[in-house]
């Protein structure tokens, strides 16, 4: 298959080349990760922590060449770019120091009658070959959340690249490379086709995929027959709910320093404003003043906040979304239709409750629609009312009861105060319905790519003296 050219979304230059893996080759692929995964889950945790640090280490040294090259390819602004480069490395090297730590423990099979002499080990090991999908908004971080974890403990890992955005992450993973066995780790470009077929291969044993929810569903139907774990971090139309008593210029603040992240385009995004009333028409017009002064730029510029989305179809899909808002009741008071991948802020004032747009209708851009609410119970029912549910917040100087609202909200996470955007690596990352399934984080990546295997020694131990009980008097 001949090559094919990656542009940079807002000047449409061409920035690279890359070959393309036609569904025929993946078994080629796969059974080179199925060959190398052996060898590389025998070496000693250590080795296998050593050869990632060492690639850390090598990439420290490329940093800003990423970030830039990174912006280019992605529309994120620089420092955004060079944030997320930074990122991955220090998820490579945290899922190395992870693993080399990582034990078992012992099962209480000593508590059972019968199993006094046993001792049974409960170990933690690789599935085997992972293939890590990839979307476009964080390829490069999302590389590393999924491949560092899954190399550190074992597995071999085939990362499918996005097709939108695929040089920048290539590169960084071409960098890990060097430091790993032939066949551990592996990269490719495909199509949807190839896609399916890797996935589906009987080389591979699991699916570690970030993307859109058809994407999901693709990569369910493409696996059914093998009944494969399937790690699954999908949409998200997450909510921010203020209260009468929120400070609106800290809401303002949070709401455009989650909302802007990548221009728009992160799934743990606030995708919608639930407003009290009293408050909800000062804060439309705050909102509007500040997003009024964010306009999409280059993203290497300076002091760039926007920069265009991934491509112009993505751009034409968030104003055909932002139309249907405007026909089911929706005013658009603040952006204009795109130019290009070029979107500019917009804002959607008084959305009615039943418009798609505060259900299962994600906006994928920089759009924040703001609907109107009278209480608490209608603010949480109308934020629960989506089958995408990943991350959720709640505004209010009442911290008793926004702590009691963050209960009732069914979402992978919910943050107080603060954007909805809040992810610390630490956290278990993941969504509810048709949000996900599985969780992402340093520790909780290793468990979803990893199984439990117990090993029980019989008749180890000493058989003991059984205790005389007395009987009472």
């Amino acid at each position: 298959m001949t090559e094919r050219s990656v542009f940079a979304p807002g000047t449409g230059e061409e920035l690279g080349r890359i070959e393309p893996l036609r569904p025929d080759e993946v078994p080629r692929v796969a059974r080179a990760a199925r060959t190398a995964q052996a060898g590389w889950a025998a070496a000693a945790p250590h080795h296998r922590a050593d050869a990632l640090v060492a690639a850390a280490r090598e990439l420290d040294d490329h940093v800003d060449d990423l970030g830039r090259r990174h912006a280019q390819e992605s529309g994120k602004v620089l420092p955004q770019a060079i944030h997320e480069v930074r990122g991955a490395i220090g998820l490579l090297r945290r899922n190395a120091e992870l693993a080399r730590m990582t034990a078992g423990e012992v099962a209480p099979t000593g508590g059972l009658p019968g199993g006094e002499q046993d001792l049974t080990i409960v170990e933690r090991v690789p599935l085997g070959v992972v293939a890590a999908v990839l979307p476009f908004n964080f390829p490069i971080e999302l590389a590393m959340e999924k491949a560092a974890a899954a190399l550190a403990v074992g597995n071999a890992v085939i990362v499918k690249l996005p097709p939108q955005n695929p040089l920048t992450t290539a590169a960084f993973l071409k960098i890990v490379q060097r430091h790993l066995p032939d066949g551990v780790l592996q990269a490719v470009d495909g199509d949807r086709d190839a896609a399916a077929a890797l996935c589906a291969s009987p080389d591979v044993d699991a699916v570690s995929l970030t993307g859109s929810v058809g994407a999901g569903i693709a990569v369910a139907r493409a696996t059914v027959d093998q009944l494969r774990p399937l790690h699954l971090e999908l949409g998200g139309n997450g909510a921010a709910i203020v209260r009468q008593d929120a400070d609106l210029d800290h809401v303002v603040s949070e709401t455009l320093r989650g909302r802007l992240l990548m221009n728009g385009q992160a799934c743990a995004a606030t995708k919608r404003v639930i407003a009290h009333r009293t408050v909800a028409g000062e804060l439309t017009e705050r909102l509007e003043a500040a997003l009024a002064e964010v306009a999409p730029a280059d993203p290497l510029a300076e002091g760039a906040r926007l920069g265009p989305l991934i491509d112009a179809r993505a751009a034409s899909t968030v104003e055909a979304q932002v139309q249907r808002a405007v026909a089911q009741g929706a005013r658009r008071v603040l952006g204009s239709p795109p130019d290009g991948a070029w979107f500019a802020p917009t804002v959607l004032a008084d959305v009615p409750a039943a418009a798609d747009v505060l259900h299962d209708d994600e906006i994928f851009g920089p759009v924040v629609p703001v609907t109107v609410v009278d209480s608490d119970d209608e603010a949480v029912a109308l934020a629960n009312a989506t089958r995408l549910r990943l991350t959720a917040a709640v505004f209010s100087a009442d911290w008793p009861t926004a702590m009691a609202m963050a209960g009732q909200l069914a979402f992978g996470g919910v943050v107080v105060n603060g954007t909805n955007n809040y992810r610390p690596p630490v956290v278990p990352f993941g969504g509810v319905d048709l949000a996900g399934a599985g969780r992402e984080g340093l520790g909780w990546t290793l468990g979803e790519l990893t199984r439990t295997r117990f090993i029980a020694l019989r008749g180890i131990r000493p058989a003991g003296i059984a205790p005389v009980i007395s009987p009472l008097t």
